[in-house]
């Protein structure tokens, strides 16, 4: 339990000095009271400070070594500094003196620079939301309401904590879905690099040798020999390709028609449809209730969470849901005008309407859609590790089966 230091007065002349533990600053001051005494200065005393400090999660920055110039702030180093601040907060240590430790520790240099300027801000007399709006890049919409109404709410301790536990659960999610896809990937690259070895060094090796027999080619080995001289000679259009596709789809500024077009295609797809729909069900249904949770009224709650969801698809049918609440419509009622929205959802949002808790069965739902979602994750991978790998045994069989197709009529021929 933290220890407070304290200096008061015993009647009109005495100042005395000593410490009190207690949970909270106001208990301390209610303890100092029941003594007898009138509290002048309360302040946290340096080993509780320090064994907050000590307590903090372990932090490593996920660009240590990197050039300050080419780092970023990644989910990673927002994670750790959010578990640290709640820690720190939750431990009782005041809000401007928790961001100065974090400072100090923050091996991420943009973001040291960026809890700098925090500090400043806070010194100035600004909000910590306000102090975080200023870098909408490294602090999501989401995650500055959910501060501001944690500073409104006299709860921010509690805020943090559960910003944290929410984007650990996230990053979890993420992480199974890309160790899932890490094995079909690997034969993916390895079956590319065997196929263009085979092409570019091993087709050219055997074609003078067919060239000496003078003898007419089968298609199949016509086409091999195609598809090779078109890679040795012009490999540098592939690689324009390549730059081109990655250029367009980190452009951020796609037209929002564009947008919704692919995103509608996105959710069509067989099977990965489905594992997108459910995915953005779960992200949605986590991330409402956690604003729920933090006393975020509903009309606001949704509000907040339609530009954190990265599909217009979805956008646009919660801009709808939103328009409803705004001249009274119920949450479920609205959602149920739409197809896009499953029965199981509306209906377990109608049943929390109903009994008070909405709250807690968003919550419910979450779980259930992000346990469908490593479901289908298990299926999509045990489906395309044997896809991958016949359609990479059929591509080198072709190749090796136009090359060896030769050999067999030339030894043919010498019978």
């Amino acid at each position: 339990m933290p220890i407070f230091v304290y200096k008061a007065k015993n009647g009109p002349q005495e100042i005395i000095e000593g410490t009190v533990e207690a949970g909270t600053k106001e208990a301390a001051v209610s303890k100092i009271e029941q003594m007898g005494y009138v509290p002048i200065r309360l302040s946290l005393k340096e080993e509780s400070r320090t064994d907050a400090v000590r307590n903090l999660p372990a932090a490593k920055s996920s660009t240590a070594g990197h050039s300050g110039m080419f780092e970023r702030v990644g989910s990673y180093d927002l994670n750790v500094f959010t578990e640290q601040l709640a820690t720190l907060v939750k431990s009782k240590v005041p809000l401007f003196e928790s961001i100065n430790i974090l400072s100090s520790q923050t091996e991420n240099r943009k973001l040291r620079q960026i809890v700098n300027s925090i500090s400043a801000d806070l010194k100035d007399g600004r909000t910590l939301s306000e102090a975080l709006s200023k870098y909408p890049q490294v602090f999501p919409l989401l995650y500055v309401n959910m501060v501001r109404s944690g500073e409104s709410g006299g709860v921010l301790d509690e805020t943090l904590t559960r910003l944290a536990r929410f984007r650990e659960e996230q990053e979890e999610v993420k992480a199974n879905i890309s160790s899932a896809l890490a094995y079909p990937i690997f034969i993916i690259i390895v079956g590319l690099i065997t196929i263009i070895v085979l092409l570019t060094f091993g087709i050219p090796r055997l074609v003078s040798m067919f060239t000496e027999a003078k003898q007419a080619l089968p298609l199949p080995t016509r086409m091999l020999i195609s598809i090779s001289n078109g890679i040795r000679h012009y490999w540098y259009l592939g690689l324009i390709f390549i730059a081109l596709l990655v250029s367009m789809l980190k452009q951020k500024q796609v037209s929002k028609k564009t947008k919704t077009i692919l995103d509608n295609l996105k959710l069509k797809l067989p099977l990965l449809g489905n594992f997108n729909k459910k995915a953005m069900l779960a992200e949605f249904t986590r991330t409402f209730a956690l604003l729920l949770a933090n006393g975020v009224p509903v009309l606001e709650a949704i509000q907040i969470t339609i530009p954190t969801i990265n599909n217009e698809v979805f956008k646009l049918e919660l801009e709808k849901v939103h328009s409803d609440l705004i001249v009274g419509t119920p949450l479920s009622q609205s959602m149920k005008k739409s197809n896009w929205f499953p029965p199981f959802l509306t209906n377990m949002i109608a049943v929390g309407e109903r009994g008070g808790n909405l709250q807690e069965v968003l919550l419910e739902v979450a779980v259930f859609y992000e346990r469908e979602v490593r479901k289908l994750n298990k299926i999509m991978t045990s489906l395309l590790e044997p896809a991958i790998i016949l359609v990479m045994g059929l591509i080198v069989g072709f190749i090796v089966m136009a090359m060896l197709l030769p050999i067999f009529e030339i030894n043919m021929g010498i019978k």
